[in-house]
């Protein structure tokens, strides 16, 4: 039995963790901030939701060395997480990272030893936690990683569950589309405070063309390989979404909380900077984003 930490039971860890739960093969304990003694995963695709009894703590000196921590913080909330990764990932501990953006392993690096292997995850998993414990998922529920075997033996945990996990040995451009995504519609619907700003405002469509393009720009210095024709296609993607949800950065602004802008935003500029690609759009998003943030 592979025991597992879960770090950040939210809208992605908790789908995670009810997946991990569904296969009945791993001894699995959540960290978090509140206790519960149920989680319920409330499913899009079939409109059922499933429950199972949970281990959960709430001090990093209640954890120890896990064979597999998953982190399923935001991006931001990483350093403060810092004590359950020194608590929970020891020397031969594989650590899978379910955030957004590409510098996975630069945030976690003061937190694990140097041995310890990291698996960087692309997460495509619309979902909502609705209270501690409570999930809903809104569609597809997709993991994307690459294909070594430490990210081969991450897909294999979820392996007889809802969860699908996509090994792909092109991760990197995997990587840099998700970052595409989030740069464009995550600002600019958190910016204006509309879901559907960038179907139905005028002249949207074609700036959310150019942030895409900035950051395709920057991703093929970058190394990664985009296909022709991508930014066109995924702002037609985004153009089309009437009805939109929003996004987490979405909710997250009219919450009132800290916002994920350096990860899916701010990476832009540090990126074009080493590759020398100039990043004019997103050096005005940046500090837009910046002065909405709440903390």
């Amino acid at each position: 039995m592979v025991r597992i930490a879960l770090i950040g039971p939210g809208a992605i860890g908790g789908t995670a963790a009810g997946a991990l739960l569904q296969t009945g093969r791993h001894d699995l304990t959540i960290c978090a901030n509140q206790r519960f003694d149920t989680l319920t995963v409330t499913r899009s695709d079939n409109g059922g939701a499933q429950s199972w009894p949970v281990k959960v703590i709430t001090k990093p000196n209640e954890a120890s060395h896990a064979d597999w921590v998953l982190l399923a913080v935001k991006s931001h909330q990483t350093n403060g997480a810092g004590d359950w990764l020194k608590a929970t990932v020891g020397p031969s501990t594989k650590l899978a990272i379910l955030q957004n953006g590409i510098e996975h392993r630069d945030r976690v690096r003061a937190f694990v030893p140097p041995s310890a292997s990291i698996v960087p995850v692309v997460v495509q998993l619309p979902a909502q936690r609705t209270a501690p414990g409570a999930i809903a998922t809104h569609g597809q529920t997709l993991l994307i990683v690459g294909d070594d075997p430490a990210a081969r033996e991450f897909a294999a945990l979820f392996n007889s569950s809802f969860m699908k996990v996509q090994n792909d040995t092109d991760f990197h451009t995997r990587e840099w589309e998700k970052l595409c995504l989030n740069a464009a519609s995550g600002s600019l619907i958190t910016l204006t405070m509309n879901p559907d700003c960038i179907a139905t405002t005028p002249g949207m469509r074609d700036l959310c063309k150019a942030v895409v393009d900035e950051c395709v720009a920057v991703g093929r210095a970058d190394g990664a390989n985009f296909a022709d024709g991508f930014a066109e296609n995924l702002t037609t993607m985004l153009a089309a979404r009437m009805g939109n949800r929003g996004n987490s950065m979405f909710y997250d602004r009219r919450e009132g909380k800290e916002l994920e802008w350096d990860a899916r935003n701010g990476v832009i500029i540090r990126l074009g900077k080493k590759h020398g690609v100039p990043t004019p759009l997103s050096d005005v998003l940046v500090p837009m984003l910046r002065a909405i943030n709440p903390r």
